[in-house]
C-alpha cells in the first residue's frame, strides 16, 4: 500500500484512552437511551420553561403549559412558513420573538433549499452546545470503534462560511462551515485540507486541489456527507493522474486549474517541495492497473457519508474506489441540526440526538389530516414509515421538515431511525402512489442485476397533451452505452418497479399510465446540471442531493437527450 510509505501513527498508548473516553461518554448516553421518553419531555419541558417570554411562547400561551398533552394542544404541527415571520424578526435584529433573553444570537445557518429559496436558521449559544454535543457522542464512537487509523489525517471539505448578512447584521453560514470552524481544537493538526480550499467554488478545481494536498497522506477518515462527492473525487484524481504525477514531482500546483492566487501562496509550503519518490510510487499504480484510485494509495480510510435515503444509493459504489474501507452512515444531519445518531458501520439508522432536541412521529398515512395523531418514539412500530417532527432550541416547535424515517428499532427504549426520502416527493398522475425512494431502489436493484454501476438517475413525472401520463427516466449515457443494453435496463426496471408498488403494476396494465421512457443524456450533462443548481441556489455543493423525482414535467425541457429510448410492449 503506497500510505504505508508515509507517516506513521499516533503513538499507539493513545487508543486506549480514546476507547475509555468513548466508554464513559457513550454509557451516559446509552442510559439515556434506556429511559428516552422521560428524557425526551425533561429536555422538552425545560425548553418551554426557559421560552415562555419569546414572542413565540406568549403567543402560544408557554405559561400554561405544564404536560405533553398541554404542549400538543397549544402548538400545531407546522412547516417553516409557520416560523417565517418569528425567523424574519430575529435576522432583523429581535431577537425576542424566538430567542429567551438569557441566551444570544450568533448567527443564522441557510439550507440549500430544494424549492430554490434557502431558509434562514437562528444559531443560539445553546443550539450550538447541544449540537456539538450530539457530533461528539457521534465521532468519538465512530473514532473509537476503528482505533488502528487513529492518529491518521482526516478528510474532510465544508461549505460557505460568510454567505452573507442578514438586515439585523447577522452573518449566515453554511452548517458546515460552522461544525468546521467549532471543532475541537486537539483535531485540527489532524485535518488534511485548509478551511481555505472550501471557498474554490468550482468542485472539480476544489477536489483536484484536496488531492494534490492529501494523495500522500495517511488517510484514515474521511468525512463528506453525500457518497456521490466522494465518487466524483476519486473520479477527478484518475482523470487528471497525469498532472497529479507530474506535480509531485516537480513540486507545482498545475496552472490549468484556477486558483485564487492567494491561496496558492498559502498552499505553497505544502505543495512547492518535489516528491520524486511519491510520484514513482503513483506511477507504478497506474502502470499496474491502469487507473488510480484511492483504494490504490490510501489504506482503507474510514468513510462517513450517507447510507441511507435516495442520495445514499451511491454509497454502494464506493468499494469499486475505495476499496474495503467500513462506512459509517452520517446519520441524519440538516441545517436545523443533527437528529440522529448512527452507532454501527454499514447500517443506515441511528438513534435520537435525545440532548439537542424532542422529537416525534406523524405515521405516513396521518399526514395531511387536520389533527393527526402524533407518537413518541417508543411508540413507534418497528418497519413501519413516520414522518419526523422535531423541536429544538433554535426556536422551532413541532416543526415538520418533511422527512420520512423508518422505525428499524430499538435500543432501549429509544427508535433506530433510517431516513428514508422527502415526503413530497411521491408520483401520483394515476393514483399510483410512486415513491422517490421505491424509484431509486428499483434502479439500483436493476443496475445490480445487469452487473452496471449506475450514475445518477432521475425520475420525471409527465402530463402531455392527448396523451396518457407517463414517466420518463433520466441518466447519463456513460451508464449505459449501448441502446440494447439501455433497452433491457428499462424493461427489467419496469419489472422492479411492478414488484415494488401493486399500483404502478396496476395503473401500467389498465394502461392509464403510459409506457415509461429512457432519456440517455450526453456525457458530463448532470455535473453540469449540478454547477447550475448550486450557482442558482447559492448555497454550494457539498449537500448537494440529486433528486430521484422530479414532479414537474416541464423540468426535463432543459436537457437536450443523445436519444429517448421508450418501453417495448411485451
Amino acid at each position: 500500500m503506497f500510505s504505508q510509505l508515509i507517516s506513521a501513527h499516533i503513538p499507539t498508548a493513545l487508543r486506549p484512552g480514546l476507547q475509555l473516553a468513548n466508554s464513559w461518554q457513550f454509557g451516559q448516553f446509552h442510559k439515556k437511551l434506556l429511559n428516552a421518553p422521560q428524557q425526551q419531555q425533561d429536555w422538552l419541558m425545560r425548553r418551554i420553561r426557559g421560552c415562555r417570554e419569546t414572542g413565540f411562547g406568549r403567543d402560544h400561551g408557554f405559561a400554561e403549559i405544564r404536560t405533553l398533552e398541554d404542549f400538543r394542544r397549544q402548538v400545531p404541527v407546522s412547516e417553516y412558513a409557520y416560523f417565517a415571520p418569528y425567523i424574519d424578526a430575529v435576522a432583523a435584529g429581535r431577537t425576542e420573538a424566538l430567542v429567551p433573553a438569557h441566551e444570544k444570537l450568533q448567527r443564522f445557518t441557510i439550507t440549500t433549499g430544494s424549492s430554490g429559496t434557502p431558509k434562514l436558521n437562528p444559531v443560539t449559544n445553546v443550539w450550538l452546545k447541544e449540537l456539538k454535543q450530539a457530533w461528539a457522542i457521534w465521532g468519538m464512537k465512530y473514532f473509537a470503534d476503528h482505533p488502528t487509523h487513529i492518529g491518521d489525517k482526516v478528510l474532510q471539505m465544508a461549505g460557505i462560511w460568510e454567505m452573507g448578512k442578514t438586515s439585523g447584521g447577522y452573518s449566515i453560514s453554511m452548517v458546515s462551515a460552522l461544525l468546521a470552524r467549532v471543532q475541537n481544537p486537539l483535531l485540527r493538526p489532524f485535518y488534511a485540507v485548509p478551511s481555505d480550499l472550501n471557498d474554490i467554488k468550482d468542485p472539480e478545481v476544489r477536489y483536484y486541489t484536496a488531492l494534490r494536498l492529501t494523495i500522500t497522506e495517511r488517510i484514515g477518515w474521511i468525512l463528506l456527507m453525500n457518497p456521490g462527492t466522494l465518487i466524483r473525487l476519486a473520479e477527478i484524481g484518475d482523470q487528471y493522474k497525469e498532472d497529479l504525477i507530474r506535480d509531485l514531482r516537480d513540486g507545482t500546483l498545475s496552472e490549468r486549474f484556477d486558483i485564487p492566487r492567494s491561496l496558492r501562496a498559502l498552499l505553497a509550503r505544502r505543495t512547492e517541495r518535489p516528491n520524486a519518490l511519491a510520484a514513482q510510487q503513483l506511477e507504478a499504480i497506474v502502470n499496474q492497473t491502469g487507473r488510480l484510485l484511492p483504494r490504490d494509495y490510501w489504506n482503507k480510510p474510514v468513510i462517513s457519508c450517507w447510507l441511507g435515503g435516495t442520495a445514499g444509493y451511491q454509497s454502494r459504489y464506493l468499494h469499486e474506489y475505495f476499496g474495503d474501507s467500513p462506512l459509517r452512515d452520517m446519520g441524519l444531519v440538516s441545517s436545523e441540526g443533527r437528529h440522529t445518531i448512527p452507532i454501527e458501520d454499514t447500517e443506515p439508522r441511528g438513534v435520537p440526538s435525545l440532548t439537542s432536541g424532542f422529537y416525534e412521529y406523524v405515521p405516513v398515512e396521518e399526514a395531511g389530516k387536520p389533527h393527526p395523531d402524533v407518537v413518541e418514539g417508543h411508540e413507534l412500530i418497528e418497519g413501519q414509515d413516520y414522518y419526523l417532527l422535531m423541536t429544538t432550541s433554535a426556536g422551532y416547535y413541532r416543526f415538520s421538515i418533511g422527512d420520512i424515517v423508518r422505525c428499524r428499532g430499538f435500543v432501549g427504549k429509544a427508535p433506530l431511525l433510517e431516513f428514508i426520502q422527502k415526503g413530497t416527493r411521491v408520483g401520483d398522475l394515476e393514483g399510483e402512489k410512486l415513491t422517490e425512494h421505491q424509484i431509486i431502489e428499483a434502479a439500483h436493484d436493476t443496475a445490480a442485476d445487469l452487473g452496471i454501476e449506475l450514475g445518477l438517475f432521475t425520475a420525471v413525472a409527465r402530463r402531455l397533451e392527448h396523451q396518457h401520463p407517463r414517466y420518463d427516466f433520466l441518466v447519463e449515457v456513460d451508464s449505459l452505452p449501448d441502446a440494447g443494453l439501455a433497452q433491457r435496463f428499462l424493461q427489467l426496471l419496469d419489472e422492479k418497479l411492478e414488484g415494488k408498488n401493486f399500483l404502478w403494476r396496476a395503473r401500467r396494465r389498465e394502461g392509464v399510465l403510459a409506457n415509461p421512457n429512457l432519456i440517455r443524456l450526453p456525457s458530463g450533462r448532470w455535473e453540469q446540471y449540478i454547477a447550475e443548481e448550486v450557482e442558482r441556489r447559492g448555497t454550494g455543493d457539498f449537500q448537494y442531493k440529486h433528486p430521484g423525482l422530479v414532479l414537474d414535467g416541464s423540468w426535463v425541457d432543459q436537457f437536450t437527450p443523445v436519444d429517448i429510448i421508450p418501453l417495448k410492449s411485451n
